[in-house]
């Protein structure tokens, strides 16, 4: 009896060591390289062909804490050539990148001593966290430190004097896009997808026979003027104009629509009674051309202020009458 006990006893002690399986030891990260690539609108335009004035900025998070929190800073660079666009990563780690580009940027831009920095650096919108310019880097700077303006429309501008001037509103063209949760893997690859984020303008002053007319346009948000000007027997056109929008990551994520207020008045050299003034709202689009008429025939009619909207397939038109020769036009997209 006490034969079969123990050999009962041994088989159960066999049993549950077979039952209870060695701690497999986790893998340890490892840094692999990967390759940005850049695609979207500006894949389907000729900006691929680049002259090497433009200037790309870029920011990299990753989930540090690996609870799908994508939100730790990585790294940074600013970059004027694609090909040096070459990051080194964890892998097991969950990763976003943000990228703006500038076009032209190395021609438009201000490069110079700024903000109490004496080396050449670019200011808006490549500062960082921590100081008011950056040097182009060509590669990536790991930490903490980010390009904390490339989600926004600002610029600083060069001068024709050798200076510089900031600009909510900077008249270039933008691209601004995101990627957000790639697994770094061994001979993995990332395309950052970009879009568009400027909008273009055009104002046209009809002549008046006598007197002037002038006109402005202001952006609601944050309130900026575009532009002004007047005209008398002459008329006035101010051409294309090209703006990125004051929020680039805004327009990027779907507020593609931009609010702004055209006012427009009329001052008779001859008969006061005739002085007219008025505004209205107008939205300026997204890579779309906004034309903006402004006629008045005052000694002909006095018709009243009013708007009309109508469909044009992608586009819309939008009527305002100062009288019954007043005209705004919006919706032609433009070639840019």
């Amino acid at each position: 009896m006490r034969r079969i006990l123990s050999t009962i006893l041994f088989l159960l002690m066999v049993c549950c060591q077979a039952c209870v399986r060695p701690e497999v030891p986790s893998a340890e990260p490892e840094y692999v390289t990967l390759s940005l690539g850049l695609g979207g609108e500006w894949e389907s335009e000729d900006t691929r062909a680049s002259s090497g004035m433009d200037l790309y900025g870029i920011n990299v998070w990753y989930d540090a804490a690996k609870d799908g929190n994508i939100n730790t800073r990585y790294a940074y660079g600013i970059f004027d050539n694609r090909e040096d666009m070459v990051i080194q990563l964890l892998t097991g780690y969950h990763y976003k990148f943000a990228c703006t580009l500038v076009k032209d940027g190395k021609s438009i831009l201000y490069c110079g001593p700024f903000g109490g920095n004496t080396f050449n650096g670019y200011a808006k919108p490549f500062q960082t966290s921590s100081s008011s310019s950056t040097a182009v880097s060509n590669s990536f700077i790991y930490g903490t430190e980010y390009l904390s303006g490339i989600g926004s429309g600002a610029a600083t501008l060069r001068t024709a004097a050798g200076g510089y001037e900031e600009k909510a509103l900077p008249s270039l063209v933008r691209y601004y896009g995101e990627f957000s949760g790639y697994t770094a893997v061994a001979g993995g690859s990332v395309t950052i997808p970009l879009k568009k984020t400027v909008f273009g303008v055009r104002f046209v002053i009809e002549p008046v026979r006598e007197g002037a007319l002038s006109a402005s346009c202001t952006i609601d948000s944050p309130e900026t003027a575009l532009w002004s000007a007047s005209a008398g027997k002459e008329q006035y056109d101010s051409g294309s104009l090209i703006y990125s929008f004051p929020d680039v990551r805004a327009c990027w994520s779907g507020n593609e629509n931009l609010p702004g207020n055209v006012s427009w008045g009329f001052a008779s050299s001859i008969f006061s009674q005739w002085n007219q003034q008025d505004g209205r709202p107008v939205t300026f689009k997204r890579n779309v051309l906004t034309t903006v008429t402004v006629s008045c025939s005052p000694d002909y009619a006095e018709g009243s202020l009013g708007v009309q909207a109508e469909e044009m397939g992608e586009d819309n038109e939008i009527y305002l009458y100062l009288n019954t020769d007043g005209l705004l036009v919006v919706g032609i997209k433009p070639e840019y």
